[in-house]
């Protein structure tokens, strides 16, 4: 009878185990199949409002799909081949910027845009920027609308800019671009400015803004808070920030408080202002991005860096190391040069960080999700 009880005893047992097993094995599938199932692309389209949008996939991204958001990176090459689709995918970059290497005619750069998107989509990624840089495209390339130099764009008459800045924005969409780098919000730079005025300059920038916003395209006010201070120097910040908030920082001061938001980012130069911060260039400067820009002038969009490469040059310091204190100061996002070795090491330094908090978890996501809320606008979207 005991012995009868014991067998009875043990048959309940693993009747019991049997179902907590089936029960758990049936969780983790429904776990592992709402994974599968909760996709960027279902999130965009849903009819969630963006804020919300972006709090989802924020959530849902690894640890690697934040750290690539954080870098935009230029390829070798006119066509996309292999070896650049696995840079794509194994960085899982926030964008692309095509240089005058990448350009050879229209059919060729609307073939070589179309296979980063679909590179990107294949691999489950964000929308990826695709970006040019529309001033540094060189007038005597045919595939683009010759535009005057910057300079000789700033003496025209507004209906003219106005002209050349709709038709502009209309071919960079048909060939496949999303966010153009420019206007340019510097003032008597030669080459680069399109004037010394900061009244004309402020109204040409929104004027051209407003042509791109039409036409489906992001974009990035160059470069803050200044490319070159000329012969000036100063003796305290106050006195530094006077200085350039009467000349270009007064352009970018009217930019962010007219613009609208998420529909553009801000690119920082790296010019030194040793009154504000002797130690850091200003695309890795606290007081410059955190203090200035953020706090006194209120822009709370995303700060991109001009080639950090340079940047490094500039601070004579490795180019990962200089990336990451860049982020830790501020910025959102990277530009790296097309050098492999380069955005490797770009890409190791930041994941590095993250893993031992030089980045913190909330800087991370507080980058990535201003990425994310321009990117889910969904009046720009291809």
């Amino acid at each position: 009878m005991n012995q009868f009880l014991r067998r009875v005893l043990c048959g309940i047992a693993l009747i019991v185990a049997a179902v907590g097993t089936t029960g758990c094995q049936h969780e983790s599938q429904a776990e592992q199949e709402e994974v599968r199932t909760v996709s960027y692309r279902a999130v965009m389209e849903s009819n969630k409002p963006v804020p919300e949008k972006v709090n989802t996939w924020l959530g849902a991204m690894s640890r690697e799909d934040k750290v690539g958001q954080l870098m935009m990176i230029s390829l070798h090459g006119n066509t996309l081949g292999q070896s650049q689709k696995d840079v794509i995918r194994k960085y899982r970059v926030s964008g692309v910027m095509l240089t005058n290497e990448n350009i050879h005619n229209k059919n060729q750069v609307k073939a070589f845009n179309n296979d980063i998107m679909q590179t990107a989509m294949t691999a489950s990624m964000v929308t990826p920027y695709i970006a040019v840089n529309r001033d540094k495209v060189l007038r005597t390339n045919d595939s683009f609308l010759r535009l005057p130099e910057p300079n000789r764009l700033g003496q025209l008459p507004m209906e003219r800019i106005i002209n050349l800045a709709t038709r502009s924005a209309i071919e960079m969409h048909d060939m496949g671009f999303n966010l153009v780098i420019g206007p340019n919000a510097n003032l008597g730079v030669p080459n680069v400015s399109y004037t010394s005025d900061p009244t004309w300059a402020g109204y040409m920038d929104l004027a051209m803004a407003e042509r791109y916003q039409i036409n489906q395209m992001w974009f990035g006010y160059n470069y803050f808070p200044a490319v070159t201070l000329g012969d000036a120097s100063f003796n305290t910040a106050d006195e530094a920030k006077n200085y350039l908030n009467n000349n270009d920082v007064a352009v970018f001061k009217r930019l962010i408080a007219q613009t609208t938001a998420n529909t553009y980012m801000l690119v920082m130069s790296h010019i030194q202002i040793p009154a504000i911060d002797n130690q850091h260039l200003a695309s890795a400067s606290k007081p410059v991005i955190q203090d200035w820009l953020r706090k006194d002038l209120g822009y709370d969009g995303i700060v991109m860096t001009d080639r950090i490469d340079v940047g490094a040059l500039q601070a004579n310091q490795k180019i990962g190391d200089y990336a990451v204190a860049s982020v830790v100061a501020g910025s959102d996002l990277i530009l790296v040069d097309a050098d492999t070795v380069h955005i490797d090491e770009v890409h190791r330094a930041l994941t590095q960080a993250v893993a031992n908090g030089t980045i913190t978890n909330e800087r991370l996501n507080e980058a990535v999700k201003r990425i994310l809320s321009m990117k889910m606008q969904a009046q720009i979207q291809q």
